[in-house]
């Protein structure tokens, strides 16, 4: 009699750890293809969004290829509201016969009296360092805008094209205005 209630047990405890093998087994599998669905989603997102800036950067080349400035802006006037971003594009092209060394800045022409060139400057990111261009080469910049806690206003601004091997500082300029809304 013993024996008997003793199989019943054992087996007992052998369904009960197979069910628990079986389940376990099941969730990791459903486990890791959900993650798997999440990491196609957002690495599919990443890819697109690279592809963008990639097709972006390609066209403000060959829009900025067909004009012989120096210096270009795909627009000269933006809006923006409080506390969001705006990106611009600039390109920059050697016009020189030899390579030479550039660079670029900004410059605060026409703002309000509330607020100082420092911290409209401060609003602004881009490219601060120098860089090299052969004859013709085209660089291509984005220019964050993130006018943070800025008063409603228009602020024009100026982009200074920076030859620093020429033997001239400021070689070309072009107007930015824009207007925080």
């Amino acid at each position: 009699m013993k024996t008997r209630s003793l199989r019943i047990k054992k087996r007992g405890a052998i369904e009960l750890s197979m069910t628990t093998i079986v389940v376990v087994v099941i969730g990791i599998t459903i486990l890791t293809l959900g993650l798997n669905w999440i990491y196609n989603i957002f690495g599919g997102l990443e890819d697109q969004r690279q592809k963008l800036i990639e097709a972006t950067e390609e066209q403000i080349r060959e829009t900025f290829g067909e004009s012989n400035e120096p210096l270009n802006l795909l627009t000269s006037a933006i809006s923006v509201e409080q506390d969001e971003y705006y990106d611009v594009s600039v390109g920059i092209k050697n016009t020189y016969g030899q390579p030479h060394e550039f660079s670029y800045t900004i410059v605060a022409t026409d703002i309000p009296p509330t607020v100082t060139e420092q911290q409209v400057l401060s609003w602004f990111r881009w490219d601060k360092s120098t860089f090299s261009l052969n004859s013709g080469q085209i660089y291509v910049d984005t220019i964050s805008i993130d006018p943070e806690n800025a008063p409603i206003n228009i602020y024009k601004m100026r982009l200074e094209m920076n030859c620093l091997s020429c033997g001239t500082e400021t070689i070309n300029r072009a107007p930015l205005t824009v207007r925080v809304m």
